[in-house]
């Protein structure tokens, strides 16, 4: 049966006008105790108005959901920012929520339905997201697979990464990671890229064993190119190494991930794939434009896959100018739209 706001008037013993202002933000209008009933009985019933209603009523609020975990790295924050840079550009805002676990996640796509949204971008997602579609233009960046119409090409990641350390004369080379579970896809591409008898996988997270394994890999196997799932990381690993007094990159040569910044100030300098956060954010907002424009509601199965650069460093053996002085332009998180300076277009 499908719930509607004058069933919630007639329950809360209060007009539609009051209903419709609370469900839409409106609280000033409405006293605090009708307003608390409201919404208890629009919650106990998952009420959900009608986006097409919604639609009809108000035409078009300009408005774009964004749906981002709380938990992600600085990376996610660039990209979500120039999400909405991008967004901007077509004349939207945006409204950000952060759920915590998937049912906050399932009450924020409702909240913004409710208050009829133009469309939703769903950065990360915890739940299965195609549950969301068909009521209102959604596009997905969620990292599981199936699950996204938008998103790096990690196996094309972890290719540059593999064969660049191979130009180097790394023919050997392993992945560190914080767990293989969290970053599946690149591990996908690594296998792709080196062939599942050539893999050798070093996590990082809750494991009592790394420092006896790592020593292993790297005396006993001789792995010594090594992919490293983000820049964080590498650069924890770096510390490591020089601490147990390797030397990098003749006895550890690495390649990060996400083009953090920072990755210049270290010693050496850190090699890595830079997470294209502009041309990602430019493909999502023109495919949520095109969704909204055209009323398509649907899941695309055909995703957009938006390839890497790589920034190059000290840290996998090639030799990189030092900068010729110091010119402060700005606080980047990335290297993504930065001049070019040290980047190989792949």
């Amino acid at each position: 049966m499908t719930i509607t706001s004058q069933d919630i008037a007639k329950m809360a013993g209060v007009s539609r006008t009051a209903v419709s202002a609370v469900l839409n933000g409106h609280y000033n209008k409405v006293s605090l105790e009708k307003r608390e009933k409201i919404l208890a009985i629009a919650h106990d019933l998952n009420y959900r108005p009608n986006p097409a209603a919604l639609g009809l009523a108000r035409r078009n609020t300009r408005v774009i959901g964004l749906v981002v975990s709380p938990f992600m790295s600085a990376i996610y924050s660039d990209l979500v920012s120039k999400i909405s840079f991008s967004l901007r550009e077509q004349q939207f805002s945006c409204s950000l929520m952060l759920p915590a676990d998937a049912k906050q996640e399932q009450e924020a796509i409702r909240h913004f339905e409710s208050i009829g949204v133009d469309g939703i971008i769903i950065v990360y997602a915890i739940n299965d997201v195609r549950q969301y579609y068909g009521r209102i233009p959604v596009v997905s960046m969620s990292p599981y697979a199936g699950q996204y119409e938008v998103r790096v090409d990690l196996k094309k990641s972890m290719a540059i990464a593999v064969n660049h350390l191979r130009e180097h004369g790394y023919q050997r080379v392993g992945m560190i990671c914080p767990q293989v579970s969290v970053v599946s896809q690149q591990w996908d591409g690594y296998l792709a890229s080196v062939g599942k008898n050539n893999a050798f996988r070093l996590e990082a997270t809750s494991n009592p064993r790394f420092n006896a394994e790592f020593a292993h890999l790297l005396q006993d196997e001789q792995i010594k190119g090594w992919i490293v799932t983000n820049d964080f990381l590498a650069g924890r690993i770096m510390r490591y190494l020089q601490s147990h007094a390797y030397r990098i990159p003749e006895d550890a040569a690495l390649v990060g991930f996400d083009g953090a910044a920072w990755t210049e100030l270290v010693s050496p300098t850190l090699t890595t794939i830079v997470f294209p956060a502009a041309r990602i954010a430019e493909a999502c907002t023109s495919l949520l434009m095109r969704k909204i424009d055209a009323g398509i509601l649907d899941f695309t199965e055909d995703p957009e896959l938006i390839e890497p650069q790589l920034r190059l460093g000290e840290s996998c053996g090639c030799t990189v100018a030092p900068p010729s002085t110091v010119s402060w332009v700005g606080q980047s998180l990335t290297f993504d739209n930065a001049d070019g300076q040290n980047i190989c277009s792949v």
